[in-house]
This record gives C-alpha cells, structure tokens and sequence, in this order.
C-alpha cells in the first residue's frame, strides 16, 4: 500500500494481518458434517473431522467456489492447479495433530484491496489466500475463564473441519486504525460474494503480527525494507474476534512494546492472547517459525485443479464499485453512499426503493429513517428482510403524501419494528391519513384567533412565534398536517 508519513519519534508501527473467514458452505470442508451451529458440544462429528484411522477426506466443491470468488474479488492469482499439504503441530483442539491446509501452492496469490482511511483510498498487498480446515474450539473454565488462568479446559471437535480462508496480508499497516478500516472493508466485500455471514459466532478471527521498527530504517516514503522487517522481533496477536477489537488489541500491544523498548528491554518473539475481557495481550508459548511446523504435501488429496471452471464463476458488484456507481447514478454525498451499500441487502433495497421513487427520498428513508431506528434496537436489516415490502409501501405513503414523514417515522415506522404491525394497519388505528386542505385551513384561522399574543409576537418580529402556530394547528389537526404546508399557510395568512 501507498504508505504514511512516519509516524514522530524513534519507532515505527509494522503490521501484517493473517484474517481466517468461515466460509459459508452447508457441510465441512472434508467431510459431510453440517456446520450449523448447535449448542451441544461434539455433536456434528465423523471419523473424517475427528481424525479416526482410515478415515479420507474429500473436498468440498462449495469451498472451492468460494475461495475462487474470494480470489477474484480481491484481483488475485488463481492458478491453474494447487496442492494441499500438512501443517504439523500439536494443540488439544486438532484431533489429528496436523492440519489440512496449502503451503507454497496457495489458491490466491498477489492480490490487493483498496480501503479507505481518513478519507485517503490506499491499496493493501494480499500475498496469498488459501483455504484449509478449522480446529475445533477449547472452553476455559474456573478462574475467570482466561486461558492462562482457567481451572480447566473443554474441548468441543464441532467446528473442527469447518472451511476456512486464511487471508494474509503484506505487512503493510502502520497503525491500528488501519487495520480495523481494512478488517471492515473486508467483511463488506465478503459479505457482498455471500460467502460469509458476520452474524454467525467466530466466522472471522483475525491474527495480528506487530514490529517496532527503528524509525531511521524506514524509507522516505514509510515503507520498510525487507532487512529490517526480518531483523526486528514481532510478536503475534492471537484470538482476536472483530474490528473494534483489532484495534483495541494492537493499541494495547503498541503501547506494551514501546514501552518496553523505551526502557530498555527486548521484545520477545513470541505469540500472545488477546483477552478481551481484561483488555490485555498475555503470552502463550514462543512464536514458531515456518520450519516447526514441518509442511508436507497431504498424501490423501489429489492436486485441485480450476482450469476451466474458474472462468464461469462470477462475482456481483463490490462496494467499492457499488458506492462510486450510487455517488454518479444517485447524486448521493459520500457519507449516504457508504450507509447505503454497507451491506448488499441495504444497497437492493435502496435500488429497489429509489428506482420508483425519489432517490433522495429513498436515501433518507432507508439510510437515515430505517438504519437508524434499527441500530438503536440493536437490529440488522438482516432482521426485518422478510418485511421489507411493508416499508417499501411506508415509503410510498410519504411519497404519495398520504401520510407526513413525521408520522411515518416517530409513529409507523416504530409500532412496524416493535409490534410488527402493517403499516396501512397503523396509518388507520391511528387516524394519521393526511389531513384535507380545508380542514388544515380551519385550523390556522382558529389558531390564529385563539393566539393573539403569538400573532402579535409575530408581527414584532419574534422567530419563534410562527413555530409556536404551527405545534398549535399541529395539535388541532391531529400531527396528520404536513408542518411546511402549515407554515405556508399561517404566513399567508398573517400578511
């Protein structure tokens, strides 16, 4: 990526990333287990995930597609034929003491992702993305439940042979925030292929390797030398869970080691937890090099070969095409245009809205009126998409006024997401149908008859006396008046 200026003082923060996304496929990657989650621990097991002698695993097409996918998204290599091979090592979660997984024939390589930070566009390296087979998952329990101070541990094998991509970037990050922009971008960009869903518990864990380099080894430029970067010690952020937490994990292991090399003590190579709880990195073994874990070619699966079937595989527009596309197409400010294709379900339903009606209505309706009154119920629009049509037809009321935006949104709108109510339903029980001219005209004239102080303020020159008619004839006409037709109304009536 385009680097930053180098940060002052004497060092300079260098991250690079290994994220590891659950791809989003019906059964595991070498066995017939579903991966639905289920709240009994061993329960989706076979011979194959378990690692039982004689058992073979087969390769999961799905995967496939999805790590190809994947592959063009982010613009990578996809060669031809790649190999899986066996990464040794042992751990209570991995059954067979080896993971399945690719080593030097990755499918992905040398690809890029261009993310946003502080309003500058920049290109972060990918070096490789390649899939490979989850352990399962360990439950610390007793002492507070840290893995350094639990009175036991559980291990439950059901996400064991879950499939995996394990993306890696260049070390390219100089700062937290960074990454956190580039981890959210990401999930967009995954979550628009389908291959993943951000809901479901663990689908993207990321580890995180930090350097302090010297500042007088960095170039011009910020960039870091290849010398430099193997000549510095970097420690490995382990079991972190989502974006706020990369940040908060790498701010706190920035701090820790710039604290320890200011008062003169060495940074171990070493791989560290991050507890969220307590807010910590604490240290969990040495950090291990390429060569411990002893890579060789898995025996039992043939050379996996997409010549052909790759070209058939197509992806739909990414959000970052999708934005650009809403900014010309829509006439839509930077900020509206981001809301609106933070999610492909957002981005179709807004397209779906403003291709009938004003696209500046629509972008108001579903980026500001909607997201917001489901973020603050602590709702996707995930939650509402088979009610999606019942505030289309919310929007249409506005639109054909029927119904004033105000009432749509402060009484519609909220009695749909709380009770789930039909919104024609509300607009009747409610008596919000738009109030006739006539009537509204009837209750100026009365407001101004009953509010001779209000009109004589007015008269004076005093802003706040016409809002003060307005919430009267608001009051007489029900809320069912439009509050600018209102406002019209009373000053031409006060001329």
């Amino acid at each position: 990526m385009t680097a930053q200026t180098v940060q002052q003082g004497d060092l300079v923060t260098v991250i690079g990333l290994e994220v590891h996304v659950q791809l989003e496929t019906d059964t595991k990657i070498f066995c017939s287990c579903p991966t639905e989650p289920t709240d009994e621990p061993n329960e989706h097991v076979c011979p194959v995930c378990l690692g039982l002698p004689g058992a073979l695993p087969v390769l999961n097409e799905a995967a496939v597609e999805s790590a190809v996918k994947i592959g063009k998204a982010i613009d990578a290599d996809i060669p031809e034929e790649t190999r899986f091979h066996r990464k040794n090592y042992y751990y209570p979660d991995l059954p067979k003491n080896f993971q399945i997984t690719q080593y030097d024939e990755p499918i992905c390589q040398h690809g890029e992702l261009e993310i946003s930070v502080e309003g500058q566009r920049r290109s972060v390296t990918i070096e490789r993305a390649h899939l490979e087979e989850d352990p399962g998952s360990l439950q610390h329990v007793g002492g507070g439940g840290g893995i350094d101070s639990a009175e036991y541990t559980l291990v439950n094998y059901n996400r064991a042979g879950v499939p995996l991509m394990e993306i890696v970037t260049a070390p390219d990050f100089r700062s937290p925030a960074e990454v956190r922009a580039f981890l959210a971008e990401l999930e967009e960009v995954l979550e628009y292929l389908g291959v993943f869903d951000a809901g479901r518990d663990g689908s993207l864990r990321v580890d995180a390797n930090l350097s302090m380099i010297p500042a007088d080894e960095a170039d011009e430029d910020g960039s870091i030398g290849l010398e430099a970067l193997e000549a510095a010690n970097r420690t490995e952020v382990k079991n972190i869970s989502s974006h706020k937490g990369a940040e908060k994990a790498l701010v706190y292991e920035e701090t820790r080691q710039k604290n320890a090399i200011q008062r003169g003590r060495a940074i171990e190579q070493e791989t560290r937890h991050w507890d969220e709880s307590r807010g910590i990195t604490v240290s969990m073994r040495s950090k291990e090099e390429e060569k411990d874990y002893r890579y060789f070619e898995e025996a039992d699966l043939p050379p996996l070969r997409v010549a052909g079937w790759k070209e058939e595989i197509s992806i739909p527009e990414l959000p970052s095409a999708r934005r650009e596309r809403f900014r010309a197409e829509y006439d839509l400010s930077d900020e509206a245009a981001s809301k609106l294709t933070s999610t492909k379900q957002v981005a179709d339903f807004y397209e779906d809205v403003a291709l009938e009606y004003d696209p500046d209505l629509a972008a108001t309706w579903v980026a500001d009126e909607l997201l917001g009154e489901l973020n603050y119920r602590d709702m996707e629009i995930t939650d509402v998409e088979g009610r999606l049509e019942e505030i289309h037809r919310l929007v249409e009321l506005v639109a054909e006024d029927e119904i004033t935006a105000k009432n749509a949104k402060e009484v519609v709108l909220r009695e749909m997401l709380d009770d789930g109510a039909d919104p024609d339903a509300v607009v009747e029980a409610e008596g919000l149908g738009k109030t006739g001219e006539d009537e509204v005209q009837r209750a100026v004239v009365e407001a101004i008859e009953e509010n001779p102080d209000a009109v004589a303020d007015h008269e004076a020159g005093e802003g706040g006396a016409i809002n003060f008619l307005v919430g009267q004839v608001m009051q007489k006409t029900g809320g069912s008046a439009d509050p600018g037709d209102v406002n019209q109304l009373l000053r031409a009536e006060l001329e």
